[in-house]
This record gives C-alpha cells, sequence and structure tokens, in this order.
C-alpha cells in the first residue's frame, strides 16, 4: 500500500483527477434509479457501501493538498466530504430520482467513513515519513 500512498501524494494532479472521478462515480452511483441498482449481495450492507466509498473519497481529496497534514486541510476534506453526501442523500430524496430516498443514517454513514478515510490517511503519512 506504501506505493500506492506514495504516488498519490507526489502526483497531485492525478490525485485530484482521480478523487473527482471518484467523487463522480459515487454521484452516479447513488442517483441510478432503484430499479436499475443491480440486487447484489453487498447491498444488504449499504451503510457498509457508504462508510467505505466516502473513506476512499476524504483519503483521495486529502492526497491533493500540498500539506495533507494540517488540521486545517483534514477539517476541510471532512466538512466536504459530508456535505457531499448529505447532498447527494438530499438529490436522492428529492423525487427527481425513481425508487430512492434520503436516509440520513446513509449520509451519517458517509460522514464516518469520510473520517475513518482522514485518519488512515494520516496514518500513512506518519508510517511512510511524509511531513
Amino acid at each position: 500500500m506504501r506505493p500506492v500512498f506514495d504516488w498519490l501524494v507526489r502526483n497531485k494532479i492525478r490525485a485530484a483527477c482521480l478523487s473527482i472521478g471518484w467523487a463522480a462515480f459515487i454521484f452516479a452511483g447513488c442517483l441510478l434509479p432503484g430499479k436499475d441498482v443491480p440486487s447484489l449481495t453487498i447491498f444488504q450492507y449499504d451503510k457498509l457501501v457508504h462508510f467505505g466509498i466516502f473513506a476512499v473519497l476524504s483519503f483521495l481529496c486529502l492526497a491533493v493538498y500540498k500539506h495533507p497534514g494540517t488540521l486545517k486541510n483534514s477539517l476541510k476534506v471532512l466538512l466536504i466530504c459530508t456535505a457531499y453526501g448529505y447532498a447527494v442523500e438530499l438529490l436522492q430524496g428529492s423525487g427527481l430520482v425513481e425508487g430512492r430516498s434520503c436516509d440520513l443514517y446513509d449520509a451519517l454513514a458517509d460522514s464516518i467513513g469520510a473520517l475513518i478515510g482522514i485518519l488512515v490517511f494520516q496514518l500513512f503519512r506518519k508510517l511512510c515519513g511524509e511531513k
């Protein structure tokens, strides 16, 4: 995992592209009409999926910053990811997407996932000797 981490923190533009692409993937996946969402076993664990996708998003977003180790940047990423998660849930509940509804527990899972992604990033940063 260290080579991936090192690559992300050294290639800010690529990290930005990955984080934007991942955010777009989340947006598209969460706003598919309910009937189009595959009924795979993993979707029984909806909150775990939300947790995981937002942990990855916050990890990628933090890699974009020049100084990702600061509390200020970590809080910015947490706020952005949390707001994004809530916005997606509000869109799901707006009636624009058939078969979807707003679930505040999904948004809570998004926020907790974002926090864990930040903590994991900071752990990798310390283990890899990044500043």
